[in-house]
């Protein structure tokens, strides 16, 4: 009962986590007969629009914008949307150009704005205010003429008051057209995070669906018997090949020179396959309650359409994507109906199974709509089917629980046995006394797994250089036989290198925060010299540990300078910056830090620096070091723990704290990190 209310909370965390997703923060503003009025709305820093509504539509022209000066709109079309969804008025195989004029707010005047396209069916061209910004593909007239490309686009521009966007499009390679999402215009800054908040999300569903995906495929390895686990590891690792190609197309992030056909048929080979593995593994948990000859129909269906993807273009294959839909659906509800099957018989797991169904059944239905244009609420089947693997873990440590407390009733009843049982001792203490050293040797074996993997988690920090790049490498060794795919050491080490991406996952949504200005602080008037002297004292041993010295310069001309910080995010910034400076310098060196004041801008700021004597930094590198992951370009910086983001987040605490941050540094005589903070008042 514990596991199905501990189920139940994670089910309803997964669905917040949803709704969060899909509530878009951006201005609900409809184009109307081809223009979007922007000037009543005030175009904040965090703030993004949807350029959704009615666009000029030209239908079979290729128009650039001097040619639609003088031109009179007579047709107009909602976006986002297929143009053959208008009422069957145009073929979903053609060309056309879409315009849309925007006003923006009096304030936007030669500003730098930022634009969002997303994934365009299946090549275009936009230009704004007659400048061309960015192409796809290759639009063309026919199918021998345009080149078709598959990948969302962020772009930057400067505009005045007023913005006309040109978009050329066209498709005769697969049944959809124009665009399917929203385009976003706003604040550079903006569509930044906007971007990389999807891509950490995708990032973080596609490693979590790699990790349990090999992670099972590695148990059948090591135990071929059960075939459960193959198909559940197919199942994770065909929705995340599909995962890769929906969004912003990560694959083709990691791949560009991958060919269109090919990604496309890698997105609908994922529906398909994670199907048949899916059917596949149900059936290894309830054999009695599933009927074969259904099973198998759906089976020889699934197989069918993935080879039918497979030796038919896109142009052919995609327009049968309503009937893949409607089978997918199908065999949903059957595997529903043979859980519910199971649950009448009391077979073990069948409560979760179901609940976990009806909510993976829940985003299918979604996805179905979103991609048929009858929501926009994006792709959401990666989070239905991580629930889905939450709620097997749930089954499986039901499995393991019970395995254990089967063996503790056993080691009682033999107990007891041996008490009761006198006359018998002599005969069974061989076998009792084997049976307690299995057990024994059970329960250390459990122990050691989990504190080796304890000991894993901890230290993964230290292996890993670039995780995606590496898991990738692993995997396509053991599918070339360069790697032997029954050896344990490679699994480990692609399920090692999965945890540490999830860390940098971490680090930059806490970045984003800081960037963003959404992280909360706790400002408090305080001394500064009492304050960085503090932890001076507190830090001296750990710096001095390595045989460094270390010193404090108070330059301070008052006893007493207030300031306003935050107690632990400003030890965040000092610490970083210490230790730092401990990593880079030689047993020997020295470390000293010093607080002093300075005018900045006209302004009273207190200084504080910290100066180490290691090998120092590049000039031409000095510019970068607050860049995210930037590690300095030497072999050995390189090969020192962390990701890069220490400093970029100390830059986002001092800028939130109303200072400033900066470097110098002189190759091999050491390098000085300092920062400022604004002076509130002085106490004499």
């Amino acid at each position: 009962m514990k596991n199905i209310i501990y189920f139940l909370i994670l089910c309803i965390g997964s669905l917040l986590i949803s709704g969060c997703g899909l509530l878009d923060n951006s201005q609900q503003v409809q184009a109307e007969q081809g223009v979007l009025n922007l000037q009543g709305t005030t175009m904040q820093q965090d703030d993004t629009y949807i350029l959704d509504g009615e666009w000029e539509f030209y239908w079979e022209r290729l128009m650039e914008p001097s040619e639609l000066d003088d031109i009179q709109p007579n047709v107009f079309l909602n976006t986002p949307g297929n143009w053959y969804d208008d009422n069957g008025q145009f073929s979903n195989h053609g060309y056309a150009t879409y315009r849309l004029k925007i006003l923006l707010p009096d304030e936007q005047d030669e500003k730098v704005l930022g634009m969002h396209i997303p994934d365009m069916n299946t090549a275009y061209t936009i230009w704004a205010n007659g400048k061309e910004l960015a192409s796809n593909g290759e639009v063309g007239t026919s199918q021998s003429e345009m080149q078709p490309k598959h990948h969302p686009n962020v772009i930057y521009f400067k505009t005045d008051k007023a913005l006309n966007l040109v978009v050329q499009v066209s498709d005769f390679h697969q049944r959809k057209s124009g665009w399917s999402d929203s385009i976003h215009i706003g604040h550079p800054e903006a569509i930044q995070n906007m971007r990389d908040a999807n891509v950490a999300m995708e990032v973080f569903f596609v490693a979590s669906l790699l990790m349990m995906g090999l992670y099972h495929i590695g148990i059948f390895i090591l135990r071929p018997k059960d075939k459960s686990t193959l198909y559940f590891g197919g199942v994770c690792l065909a929705i995340s090949m599909r995962t890769l190609l929906l969004g912003e197309v990560l694959l083709v992030r990691f791949i560009p020179s991958i060919n269109w056909e090919l990604s496309l048929k890698l997105e609908y080979l994922g529906s398909c396959l994670g199907m048949i593995f899916f059917l596949l593994f149900i059936y290894t948990q309830y054999r009695e309650d599933m009927n074969n000859r259904v099973r198998n129909i759906l089976l020889l269906f699934f197989v069918g359409f993935a080879a039918f993807i497979l030796i038919t273009p896109a142009r052919i294959y995609t327009e049968a994507m309503v009937v893949l839909q409607f089978f997918s659906g199908s065999a949903l509800v059957y595997l529903i109906f043979v859980l519910i099957k199971a649950l009448r018989k009391k077979r073990r797991g069948a409560l979760l199974h179901i609940t976990a169904m009806i909510i993976l059944l829940f985003f299918v239905l979604n996805d179905i709509l979103y991609y048929n244009h009858v929501l926009n609420t994006g792709e959401t089947v990666s989070l239905g089917l991580l629930t889905y693997l939450f709620a097997q873990s749930f089954i499986l440590s039901n499995v393991f629980t019970r395995a254990l407390n089967q063996s503790e009733q056993l080691s009682k009843r033999l107990e007891i046995v041996n008490q009761t049982l006198e006359v018998k001792v002599e005969q069974r203490t061989q076998k009792l006394s084997e049976t307690n050293r299995e057990l024994e040797q059970a329960n250390k074996r459990l122990e050691n797994m989990y504190k080796s993997r304890q000991e894993m988690m901890s230290n993964i920090s230290h292996e890993l250089g670039t995780p995606l790049t590496s898991i990738q490498g692993y995997i396509k060794g053991m599918m070339d036989g360069v790697v032997d795919r029954n050896h344990p050491k490679y699994l480990q080490l692609v399920y090692n290198k999965t945890l540490f991406l999830r860390q940098i996952i971490q680090d930059l949504r806490e970045l984003a925060r800081l960037e963003s200005d959404k992280m909360k602080y706790r400002f408090v008037r305080e001394s500064i010299g009492t304050f960085v002297q503090s932890l001076a004292a507190g830090y001296r041993h750990e710096i001095e540990r390595k045989d460094i010295r270390f010193y404090f310069d108070n330059q301070l001309d008052s006893d007493e300078v207030m300031v306003s910080l935050d107690h632990i995010r400003m030890e965040q910034v000092i610490t970083n910056l210490l230790f730092n400076a401990r990593k880079f310098t030689p047993s020997g060196g020295r470390i000293k830090m010093v607080l002093s004041t300075i005018i900045q801008e006209n302004e009273s700021m207190v200084k504080i620096a910290v100066h180490d004597t290691g090998n120092g930094i590049q000039k031409d590198e000095l510019p970068k070091v607050f860049d995210r992951f930037y590690k300095g370009k030497s072999n050995e910086n390189r090969s020192k723990e962390g990701v890069g983001l220490g400093l970029a987040i100390c830059a986002e605490i001092v800028r939130a704290h109303g200072g400033k941050m900066g470097a110098d540094s002189q190759e091999a005589e050491g390098s000085t990190f300092y920062f400022t903070l604004p002076i509130l008042e002085r106490n004499v």
